[in-house]
């Protein structure tokens, strides 16, 4: 899955702050759109086609997890859909018993395609 190269087999995840004026997330998905040569506008729906494997992968029960709403503006939406992404990933990965890179290599094995 496309939205996931590059990070299976990362060594350690670095947390990063969400604190106002915190550039990993913005960096890293401006990063991953540059690499995966997708449009702005289709990011967000890739992104929610990841959030779903994630979802799946972890056996997290899909109507219990929260589905993160559009804003109008494509920066913000993304921001806020990596914020959740980003902790869900950590939040599955307890769920499932697995490290967020093992559970990410799970995602990638699912051979979904976006």
């Amino acid at each position: 899955m496309a939205a996931l190269q590059g990070g299976a087999g990362t060594e350690g995840w670095a947390h990063p702050s969400l604190e106002p004026g915190e550039l990993t997330i913005p960096l890293g998905l401006s990063a991953w759109i540059v690499q995966a040569a997708i449009g702005l506008p289709d990011a967000f729906g890739v992104l929610l086609s990841l959030r779903a494997a994630l979802v799946s992968a972890a056996g997290l029960p899909p109507a219990e997890e929260p589905v993160p709403l559009r804003v109008a503006d494509h920066a913000t939406a993304l921001h806020s859909l990596g914020t959740y992404l980003f902790e869900l990933f950590g939040r599955a990965a307890r769920h499932c018993g697995a490290t967020p890179i093992e559970l990410a290599e799970r995602v990638l094995a699912l051979g979904l395609s976006v």
